[in-house]
Parts: C-alpha cells; structure tokens; sequence
C-alpha cells in the first residue's frame, strides 16, 4: 500500500472524527507503527497525544482535548459505531459540560468523563468518574455525548463543585431555557446541607442562594419583576383615567407590555372590577344629589335648611 493509499485509508475515519485518527483503529485498517510515523514525517499528520494523530490538512479542532480523551476510551472503536449504554465507552461530565455546552465560567482544568463501571487512566489530564447516565440525560454536542444542562448541574451539585461557578452555570442554563427551575428545584433539594444551608431549606432556596453567590439573577425573578412593575403600571393608568378622562391607548400599551402572569392577570381584572364598580357607585350618588344650579335644587336645598332651623 503506497503513502496516497494510506493516507486515504486513514483520512476515512478521520472525515468523521473531527479529522482524528487513533493508531488502533489505523492499524486495525491494515497500517502498522512504521507507516504512521512515515506519514507524519511527511506533515500529513500530526501526533496529538498518545495513540491520537490529526490530520494536518482538517486543522485543529474545537476542545481537541475533549475529543482525544473520549476517542481513546474505545481506541479501536470509530466514533460512529460507539452506543451511549456501551460499559466501555462514556459521556463528557461536570465542568467539561459546561465547556462544551458554554455554560457559565466554571474552570475546567481537566477532562472529566462519567463512566459506567470503574476504570482508570494514567493521563493526569483526564478524570473518569464512575456514574450510570441514563440517555434521556444525554445530548449530542459536536458529535460528542454529553450530559444535559440539568444532570450537569446536579452532578456539579453532587460533587460540591464551588457554589458561586455552579449558580453562575444555573443562571445561564436558565436564561437560555436548558433547564426548568422549578423541575430543578425538585432534585436539587438533598444538596441543601452540602452547601451549609440550614436542613429546613429547599431545592429553591439553594439555587437563589448560588446564583446570588455568583452575582446573577434568574430569569424567572426577573420577570416576575417585571410583571409587577406592569401590573403597577396598569393599576396607576386606571387612577389616571378615572381622574382625567380617556386614556385607553395609552393603559393598552401597558398591559400588553405588563408581561402579567395568570395570577397577576386575575388580580389586575378583579382591581379593575373593584375600581369600576366604585367608579359606578360614585356616579350614583352624584347623579341623585340635587344639583344648586336648578331651580328645584334650590328649593331642595332651602327646604333642607329650613328643616334643620330651630
């Protein structure tokens, strides 16, 4: 086999593996050691790590750290014929997650992989964590498996990563709609005393606590905020209208940018019937009082002092 067929061979697998190759699956292909190395001699590949070269002409990808630690779980296995539920394969974790899913600012020194059964590793770069990861907790990033927003977070949690980097990551997850926080909540509550919360706080209290920790703010809260400010809005347009006359463009504007919630909504429609039915009763008794302007007014009013005269 001449260099141009070799290359060929190996530029195969390396189409699909963000322009990687390892030397098990080159030499499972037919090519031994000594061709590898004439290969990248000639600058047709490059030795990126142990058993790991790169196509020179590809150029080095995104988070190429990442992607050699998890191609040398299985070193003989392509990455297309990989199954998440593989006992020998695994799943990018913890603050490689949130690398690669550009969550927060947590530092990520080393590459960190749930696997499933215990395994260890001499690279001092690479930390495997025993976990079982289920596939609903599983998404597809660059073509690497790595857990979802929510599991990444509670396995941070879990592992009592820095809390002010674990809100910051929360934070982010929410504001781009990766996570629910009331979902979150739900599961984040047995972490509580991890973090030197009292045991009578929630999975709630413990995010707002992160988050506030990081500095942020949660979505949710914030327009929570701003349905009030709306729903304030709205009640100070209706006073506005009752005072001085028609103002029904203007409070419209408001309330379609009050952003209300179905409580805040119910609450404004029974102020508004309150305020409407004081408004009525007010023209009521204004309408029946006698007026001085008119003749039988007063007469009325005559008659009313003449009665209270001694």
């Amino acid at each position: 086999m001449n260099r141009a067929a070799q290359f060929s061979l190996l530029s195969g697998f390396a189409a699909d593996q963000w322009g990687l190759v390892t030397s098990a699956q080159a030499k499972g292909a037919g090519l031994n050691g000594v061709q590898l190395l004439r290969l990248a001699e000639s600058g047709l590949l490059e030795s990126v790590a142990h058993g790991v070269y790169l196509v020179t002409a590809v150029g080095e990808p995104r988070h190429l750290e990442v992607k050699v630690a998890w191609l040398r779980l299985q070193p003989s296995v392509p990455a297309w014929q990989r199954s998440a539920g593989d006992p020998d394969s695994g799943v990018v974790s913890h603050a490689s997650a949130c690398q690669l899913q550009e969550l927060g600012d947590i530092p990520a020194p080393v590459v960190e992989i749930s696997v499933p059964r215990r395994r260890v590793t001499k690279d001092s770069s690479v930390r495997l964590r025993t976990a079982v990861v289920e596939p609903s907790d599983i998404t597809l990033i660059d073509g690497l498996p790595v857990t979802t927003a929510r599991r990444t977070i509670l396995d941070l949690l879990g592992a009592k990563a820095d809390g002010g980097h674990v809100g910051g990551v929360i934070a982010e997850a929410e504001r781009r709609g990766l996570v629910s926080v009331e979902e979150l909540a739900e599961e984040a509550g047995r972490f509580v005393r991890r973090y030197g919360m009292p045991r009578t706080s929630d999975g709630r209290a413990l995010i707002e606590h992160l988050v506030l920790q990081a500095g942020e703010t949660l979505r949710s809260d914030q327009l929570e905020r701003a349905s009030q400010a709306g729903f304030n809005s709205a009640l100070h347009m209706l006073g506005l209208q009752h005072m001085f006359g028609s103002q029904q463009a203007n409070l419209g504007r408001v309330l379609a940018n009050a952003a209300l919630p179905v409580s805040g909504l119910l609450q404004l429609t029974q102020s508004i019937q309150s305020l409407q039915h004081g408004m009525a009763s007010s023209g009521r008794e204004a309408a029946s009082a006698p007026d001085d302007a008119t003749p039988s007014g007063r007469s009325a009013r005559r008659a009313d002092d003449d009665d209270r005269e001694p």
